[in-house]
């Protein structure tokens, strides 16, 4: 008979164990909920995340799925937010804010196919080449122009002066006279 007693002892010892580790659990999700609640109410929804997800993970209660689909809407992640809140709906299939949530859903898959949208339009103009400009709109152009011109000028004067070749004090020898 106390073999029997022992085994039954030992369950409520690893029942009463589980209880009190649960509420354990209990304990800091509502600690990890309160933290999350004060950080979002300030705009820091990045730290009230976490805190929502520590909350999650030490209890698993579906209302936290919907308090991190909120901090990433917030947080302009979309996709991680539509996640979130269908989790939500899954988990609580009957919840009294579900037109709001499928709202919700609905607004941020519109916002994240408009930034595909600017995303893929930016993708293509960078495919593009960049319009070329004239040539005479070019700065070597002009200088060209310039070179080519005063170097045309300077050979024109030279050519047609009158007088020939300038009068030196060494003399000067003239060919073919």
């Amino acid at each position: 008979m106390t073999l029997p007693r022992c085994l039954v002892a030992l369950c409520l010892l690893v029942w009463t164990l589980g209880v009190a580790r649960a509420e354990e659990d209990r304990v800091a999700a509502k600690k990890h909920f309160a933290r999350g609640e004060k950080l979002f109410a300030l705009g820091r929804f990045s730290e009230a995340l976490d805190e929502y997800q520590h909350a999650y993970d030490a209890a698993p209660i579906p209302d936290f799925l919907f308090n991190m689909g909120q901090c990433h809407r917030n947080l302009g992640d979309y996709e991680a937010a539509i996640f979130s809140f269908r989790k939500y709906l899954k988990a609580v299939p009957k919840a009294e804010d579900r037109v709001q949530v499928e709202a919700y859903i609905k607004e941020l898959e519109a916002e994240q196919d408009k930034r595909e949208a600017a995303k893929f339009r930016l993708d293509q103009r960078d495919e593009e080449p960049a319009p070329s400009r004239p040539i005479y709109k070019k700065w070597w152009f002009w200088t060209t122009v310039a070179a080519v011109g005063a170097a045309g000028g300077a050979g024109l004067y030279f050519a047609t002066r009158e007088g020939g070749p300038p009068e030196t004090t060494l003399g000067n020898i003239v060919f073919g006279k």
